[in-house]
């Protein structure tokens, strides 16, 4: 029985390490998007800001 024990102790492990690897990239993934979409956000207000100001003449 202490086998069987140390086997599924075994198995239990690395179904917890591989759920927290894909819980790991999931969390990664997620923010590196969001950062993503935050840049093209932040550069589509910026070109907007700089073409609907209106432009000074000397």
């Amino acid at each position: 029985m202490n086998g069987v024990r140390v086997v599924l102790a075994t198995i239990g492990i690395i179904v917890i390490g591989m759920i927290a690897w894909w819980l790991i990239k999931l969390v990664f993934g997620l923010a590196f998007y969001l950062i993503l979409g935050l840049i093209v956000i932040a550069g589509g207000y910026y070109l907007y800001t700089k073409a609907t100001q209106p432009t000074r003449r000397r």
